[in-house]
């Protein structure tokens, strides 16, 4: 059996998604955040595997132990591991992951959807303006670029919150070589009026002004996309930096110009320099105390991510 574990957001999905229109679909889909990776690859190990494709999933200082020594095994029960990032890797996390044996594709110039399409050779004969365009639309909403029609809907077609069915659907769908369909176009005409009138709401924001950098922090939005929100945060508050913050301790940094993935590889996460995320313990206390009071949530992220601006 072959296992594909990639990211629970579009790009994850559509990387997945693509691989298995250009190889084939004898494949079992593990969706996953990045600070749950390592709980992901045991289990796959476990399974005994002939073959784990990765997608849209970097590593940090807190999983790269386990993730090459996991690699490791599967290679010597004589798994193949290919992996397909764009995301930050150090040199040292490389040549580990490749010292394994695995086969690694990282490229910053386009999203993971991109990285497929250029580094996979097709294995059956493949509709390649169905490739351009899925690439296209995709990477136009995961980059911010919003250089294709379907940009905007990528971006809003699939969210955190989202189940991991929803997400096999699109998955095989796209599989399938059917970018769009009427079922999609409904689900995202429903997200916009749901986020259009949650934007009309001036979101609760605490303010954090230190070194010179004026950091936004407000609470996730169960219809709003996090990089929507967080622009109109930064918007509203003439914000360097904002950050969404889920109760379960789940943050993501957004910046139009500082490196808010130093911020997040503190915090033991990861991503790019103008969107990261990362996860903090919260306490039971905070979280009971947050269901009266959404501020006191707020008030202790504040306290944590002050002490690495």
């Amino acid at each position: 059996m072959s296992y594909l574990i990639t990211h629970t957001d579009a790009d994850g999905v559509a990387a997945a998604a693509l691989y298995t229109y250009l190889v084939g679909d004898n494949h079992k889909v593990v969706f996953v955040e990045p600070y749950n990776l390592k709980k992901a690859l045991y289990r796959v190990y476990k399974k005994r595997p002939k073959h784990v494709a990765i997608f849209d999933l970097g590593l940090n200082a807190d999983t790269i132990d386990f993730a090459a020594g996991v690699v490791e095994l599967l290679r010597g029960k004589g798994a193949e591991i290919t992996w397909f990032d764009h995301h930050v890797w150090e040199d040292d996390w490389i040549k580990r992951v490749v010292g394994t044996g695995a086969k690694l594709f990282i490229d910053r110039s386009t999203c993971a959807t991109g990285v497929v399409a250029k580094y996979v050779t097709p294995t059956r004969p493949v509709d390649q303006a169905f490739v351009k365009e899925l690439v296209d639309a995709v990477c136009g909403a995961d980059l911010w670029r919003f250089d294709h029609r379907l940009s905007p809907f990528f971006m809003r077609l699939i969210r955190r919150g989202d189940t991991d069915e929803w997400r096999l659907h699109i998955y095989e769908t796209l599989s399938r070589g059917v970018i769009w369909t009427e079922e999609l176009e409904d689900k995202v005409v429903k997200r916009f009026e749901e986020e259009v009138e949650e934007l009309s709401k001036k979101p609760l924001t605490r303010i954090l002004e230190k070194n010179g950098v004026r950091v936004a922090i407000t609470l996730k939005s169960q219809k709003v996309e996090n990089s929507i929100l967080a622009s109109r945060v930064m918007s509203i508050a003439g914000a360097d930096i904002a950050i969404v913050v889920d109760r379960s301790g789940k943050i993501s940094l957004r910046s139009r110009g500082f490196d808010v993935r130093k911020i997040a590889v503190a915090l033991g996460g990861g991503g790019h320099k103008t969107a990261a995320g990362a996860k903090i313990d919260i306490p039971i206390h905070i979280k009971i105390l947050g269901m009266l009071d959404n501020d006191i949530i707020l008030k202790y992220v504040e306290n944590i991510i002050e002490k690495h601006i």
